[in-house]
């Protein structure tokens, strides 16, 4: 028999055998990944906020994020008399601070956020929690990762900024500083470059000044109100995405206002290894629910935006 028969043959013998072999690695495998389940889907968000908005991420167990957020001013304004010389002015607004935020979160568990922080803007000093109830699968079996953000508010401002433009007839009201803040968050990782989040929410203040909008039918502005807002991420590459989010305000008194608006950011996150940065457009002064959603007095259409970043930093402890 010839050299190149006997190979021919011991192939012919061969082969069959490394088939059936292969086919039970395979199989075998198969059976592997049954044992082992779906897989919960991590970093659906880099960080736990987006621009204004919180995100579904909680802060890793026994570890603290510490961070500095800003809103500068206005880079330009067409109500001004002069809107192009105040831009210069102001240096496109990086002169007029809006809101600054010192912040800590903590995590008690993987899915359990407790955080405090203060906030220039109406000299609010905040508490909140964060629990993650749902977490999203990647075979889709759970489509959606679900959590829970709650936050009461407390302004130490002086009581004549408390009832100011209010004529008094009644007695001063330590509760008539608190207010709160409830939402669910609801996201998922649709790609490996996309995600978008639900935001239900509700406001509750329990004091207002009372005011009017004549645009919607004298529509007055009330203690507590309910709010929608989205967001989202698009991974441009490894360390930067486009970032963005919106509140919708369902309370008639914000229904075509021409005073009070619904805040919109939109801008990109930075990874750098220990740090994220975030940097954003938005219209809104405020860096909290609490301030943000219900006192938006600037607009996009007006040119009324500002600059905004985040650096965050976490501790493992």
């Amino acid at each position: 028999m010839s050299i190149l028969k006997k190979t021919i043959l011991i192939f012919a013998c061969v082969l069959p055998i490394s088939s059936l072999l292969s086919q039970e690695d395979l199989l075998s495998l198969i059976d592997d990944n049954k044992e082992e389940g779906p897989k919960k889907v991590y970093a659906t968000f880099k960080t736990v906020r987006i621009g204004n908005a919180q995100t579904i991420e909680t802060v890793k167990k026994k570890h603290l994020d510490f961070r500095i957020s800003h809103r500068f001013g206005n880079i330009y304004d067409s109500n001004l008399k002069n809107p192009i010389n105040e831009t210069f002015q102001t240096f496109l607004g990086f002169d007029n601070a809006s809101d600054i935020r010192i912040s800590f979160d903590y995590g008690l568990l993987d899915n359990l956020t407790v955080g405090i922080g203060r906030s220039k803007l109406n000299k609010l000093a905040d508490a909140s929690l964060k629990w993650k109830i749902l977490q999203q699968t990647t075979n889709f079996s759970m489509p959606i990762s679900l959590a829970f953000f709650t936050s009461v508010g407390y302004s130490h401002a002086p009581t004549s900024a408390i009832y100011a433009g209010v004529v008094k007839d009644f007695k001063t009201n330590e509760a008539h500083r608190f207010n709160y803040f409830s939402q669910l968050i609801i996201a998922s990782k649709l790609t490996e470059w996309l995600s978008l989040e639900l935001l239900p929410s509700y406001m509750h203040r329990n004091f207002i000044k009372e005011n009017i909008n004549t645009d919607n039918g004298n529509a007055q502005d009330v203690n507590g109100f309910f709010s929608m807002g989205i967001g989202g991420r698009i991974k441009l590459t490894k360390r930067l995405s486009f970032i963005g989010d919106y509140f919708y305000n369902a309370a008639a008194f914000y229904q075509g206002n021409s005073k009070v608006f619904n805040p919109l950011s939109l801008g990109f996150e930075i990874e750098t290894g220990g740090h994220v940065f975030s940097l954003f457009y938005t219209n809104a002064s405020g860096l909290t629910e609490n301030n943000f959603i219900p006192y938006t007095t600037d607009t996009w259409s007006k040119g009324q935006v500002k600059f905004g970043f985040c650096i965050s930093r976490t501790f493992a402890l």
